[in-house]
Parts: structure tokens; C-alpha cells; sequence
């Protein structure tokens, strides 16, 4: 599976955001690729206004974003990576 992170060097959340992520992935135990697109930069807001993105932290999994509240939460994190 292959999924895309959104984050900002402003971001207060994205660091932890991003070390739960990787934790989760790791837990699992799967084989999931995550794609880290910086919105700071042009190249990342153009992408991140393709996908829906409005906010950092935010992840993409098969056209679906999804924000904090999932990012921060391992269990909810597990559900939608568990596939």
C-alpha cells in the first residue's frame, strides 16, 4: 500500500504526527510506503490542493484523507491502515 503524508515546517503537530505514523506502520507490520510531501514548498501545495488536502498533519490512503484526529490516534491510525 502506499500512502502520502502532508506536512508543513510550521506545523506544531507534524513531527509527532509523523512519529506515530511511522510507529503504527511498524506495529503493523505491513508493507506500506509513505510518500512525505512538504506543503511548504509550490511543488507541495499544488499536490496537496489535488488530493483534497486543506490541513497538515494530513494522510492520504486510496483517495481518502485523513487528518489530526487520526494521525495522533494509533487505534484509529491501525483501522484504516489495516487492510
Amino acid at each position: 500500500m502506499n500512502v502520502t503524508f502532508f506536512k508543513s515546517k510550521d506545523c506544531p503537530q507534524c513531527p509527532r504526527a509523523q512519529q506515530v505514523l511511522e510507529e503504527t506502520i511498524e506495529e503493523l507490520g505491513a508493507d506500506i510506503s509513505v510518500r512525505y510531501v512538504d506543503i511548504s514548498t509550490q511543488d507541495g501545495r499544488i499536490e496537496a490542493l489535488n488530493n483534497m488536502v486543506m490541513n497538515t498533519p494530513s494522510l492520504v490512503v486510496e483517495e481518502e484523507v485523513y487528518g489530526k484526529d487520526y494521525l495522533l490516534d494509533k487505534s484509529r491510525l491501525k483501522e484504516i491502515l489495516a487492510v
